[in-house]
């Protein structure tokens, strides 16, 4: 397992999001990819979008998905996406999927793992960034490194 500390920035991103079952996590992806076509957009960058936990429920997440476009965008007739002039996050464990993992669930509990025996206090959200290598999707995981001051995890 090859984990590193790095940021995650993208300029210029649509944004979507929505509570889903967690095994529904492709369908918010086919709806990032036809808001290109609707808007006039072209994609510049890698689909990725985060998982945040609601209430500690398993099954259950609020998902927000992002699209690196080539420029800034007036969202003319839709209120469900969101524009963004800039993504960033400093600093996160980050873990790529290619690692022989199952899926992202699985690769995110060892990145959970690695903080905890290194006292490492990370965000309870991350975020998977789907990369297209050879006509399969690579998952790069970041799990986000709190900032010092802020209040440990409790890694339940």
């Amino acid at each position: 397992m090859k984990l590193e500390i790095r940021p995650l920035t993208f300029d210029n991103v649509l944004t979507y999001s929505i509570n889903d079952l967690r095994t529904n996590w492709q369908e918010g992806i086919f709806i990032m990819e036809d808001i290109t076509l609707a808007e006039g957009v072209y994609k510049n960058g890698p689909i990725f979008f985060s998982v945040e936990p609601q209430n500690g429920e398993k099954k259950f997440g609020r998902f927000t998905y992002y699209l690196p476009i080539n420029e800034r965008v007036h969202l003319k007739n839709t209120t469900e996406f969101q524009f963004q002039e800039r993504f960033h996050i400093d600093e996160a464990l980050a873990l790529r999927q290619a690692d022989q993992e199952v899926d992202f669930h699985a690769a995110h509990r060892k990145i959970k793992n690695y903080a905890m025996g290194e006292n490492i206090a990370i965000e309870d959200t991350f975020y998977c960034v789907l990369l297209e290598v050879y006509g399969d999707i690579i998952i790069d995981l970041y799990v986000p490194i709190k900032k010092s001051g802020e209040t440990k995890n409790d890694y339940s």
